[in-house]
């Protein structure tokens, strides 16, 4: 089983996923879709807590 993950974006929207795969593809995301940026996995997963 997969340890919930979380991730508080700079702007203050938080992601959440149930692990790494599922948190690093929700960053990346809500990088592209709000923020134009384009975001690594290791970027996102250095952000990651767990929730």
């Amino acid at each position: 089983m997969s340890e919930a993950k979380v991730i508080q974006c700079p702007c203050g929207y938080t992601l959440h996923g149930d692990g790494d795969d599922e948190v690093v593809a929700a960053a990346q995301e809500h990088a592209r879709s709000i923020h134009d940026q384009e975001l690594s996995s290791d970027q996102a997963l250095s952000m990651a807590r767990p929730a």
